[in-house]
């Protein structure tokens, strides 16, 4: 059966304290929004409406993908009035015959299967509802069963009484309406409450009324119906995406040396026998091949790494491509374009930009190597710097295989090393050095016999 999905994400995040909207607000490295969009995407949902204030409609837009090429619709909540006026506000554009899924934009950990379960009950012609009983239910409206344990109503946290307010079954503000019963209901709802709001939660009343049957589904993890609305709960939802992760990652056979002390903020993808130290960050989409071992705090993101390859302490890589059998750092930072061919080595505080190192190369410390083609077995000593930029227009450094680049050299480009060249230590060489040849530039050392050094005068 079709189904319509409303995203309700107008929320201000006010308790943010943030000028960003609350569903962008990031969660390992990802809005929020764009979790449920990512948890949507396998449903094949027949229409999806995202609704959103005014002045942040763009914003939102910019901010988010959508996978599957379908488009997303956006209508605006000109005043926040409730769940019920939100969703009330989309019913324009939702197709009358289809199920009617409701999502909280900062409620992000609901997952695909838990959806799935409440569409399937949906398509029965019942009201299914997510529900969860947690030990401090405050904030939370709270489920209302009948000596049948049937559900009659939800009533919010505010209107409840001292009886009500010890119920621990709640309600997560995730539902969905069968065919043909969203709009009928909505069109009942009453601000007449201590918000003067139009609680959505009032539909459930009207369809006790009915007669049609009020589905509870529980989540497979309590954490799926954790809202986001502080600060504080924003930290702790990173927490819990950090310990999904490690759990994830432990059962797939990585070795972490402290499943607490790592931040995945987007896809991490491992092979055999690798080993992850503590505090490292991945973001983007990362792929590391077997054997490979990161040292602690790291940065690390849409980058791939070779077999067997070792990245040593506090390196940065970003949009890289590291052969196997590699050694990177410690501290040292590829930039994107950067490219080491296999059994090559970019050492402690070398960066590297836009620049393939060749098989078996070396740059291996206090180097910067920007714009250039390395060879094989090529030597790039300590202190090289290619000069790659004239302040208006980026060139290109050539070294050759098997060239010996010596400490404390600038290879002025455009540029050309031959191979087997041996650069002198300390020259700045702007022309072509020929195959198989000494260059050097230096020039002449000498001592001037009548300089003293000046003394710092005495204040009196």
């Amino acid at each position: 059966m079709k189904t319509s999905i409303v995203i309700l994400a107008a929320g201000e995040g006010s308790r943010m304290r943030s000028s960003l909207p609350k569903s962008l607000q990031p969660i390992a490295g990802k809005a929020m929004l764009q979790h449920l969009i990512d948890a949507i995407i396998p449903i094949d949902p027949n229409q999806t409406i995202i609704v959103c204030s005014p002045e942040h409609q763009q914003q939102i837009e910019n901010a988010i993908t959508h996978d599957d090429n379908k488009e997303l619709l956006f209508v605006q909540q000109d005043q926040p009035s409730g769940t019920g006026h939100a969703v009330k506000c989309a019913t324009p554009e939702v197709h009358t015959d289809n199920i009617v899924l409701v999502l909280l934009g900062d409620v992000p950990f609901v997952s695909t299967k838990t959806l799935q379960k409440l569409i399937n009950s949906a398509s029965n012609q019942h009201l299914a509802l997510l529900t969860a009983s947690i030990d401090n239910p405050v904030g939370y409206g709270r489920i209302i069963r009948n000596k049948h344990n049937e559900i009659t109503n939800i009533v919010e946290h505010e209107e409840c009484t001292e009886e009500q307010a010890a119920i621990v079954e709640i309600n997560s503000g995730i539902m969905a309406f069968p065919p043909n019963k969203a709009q009928h209901w909505l069109t009942r709802l009453s601000a007449k409450n201590h918000k003067g709001e139009y609680y959505l939660t009032d539909t459930i009343g009207f369809a006790a009324e009915e007669g049609v049957i009020i589905a509870a589904s529980q989540p497979d993890f309590i954490e799926e119906v954790f809202g986001v609305n502080t600060k504080k709960q924003q930290a702790e939802a990173e927490n819990i995406k950090r310990n999904q992760a490690a759990d994830k990652l432990m059962e797939a056979g990585v070795t972490l040396a402290d499943p607490k002390r790592i931040d995945v903020r987007g896809e991490l993808v491992c092979g055999v026998d690798v080993f992850i130290d503590v505090n490292v960050v991945f973001q983007g989409k990362v792929e590391l091949l077997d054997g490979v071992t990161v040292g602690p705090h790291s940065v690390i993101a849409n980058t791939k790494i070779g077999n067997s390859t070792q990245i040593l302490s506090h390196c940065n890589l970003e949009e890289a491509i590291i052969g196997d059998n590699c050694v990177v750092g410690p501290f040292a930072r590829l930039r994107p374009g950067s490219e080491l061919m296999q059994a090559s080595k970019a050492g402690n505080f070398v960066e590297i930009k836009k620049s393939t190192i060749g098989q078996g190369s070396k740059v291996n410390h206090l180097s910067y190597v920007g714009d250039a083609t390395v060879g094989s077995h090529a030597n790039i000593g300590a202190g090289t710097i290619t000069c790659n930029y004239d302040g208006a227009n980026k060139y290109q450094t050539i070294v050759g295989d098997n060239a010996f680049i010596g400490s404390g050299v600038e290879l002025v480009a455009p540029i050309e090393i031959k191979e087997g060249a041996t650069i002198g230590a300390g020259s700045t060489i702007t022309k072509e050095a020929p195959k198989n040849k000494l260059t050097l530039e230096r020039a002449k050392q000498k001592t001037i016999e009548t300089w003293k050094r000046p003394n710092k005068k005495i204040k009196k």
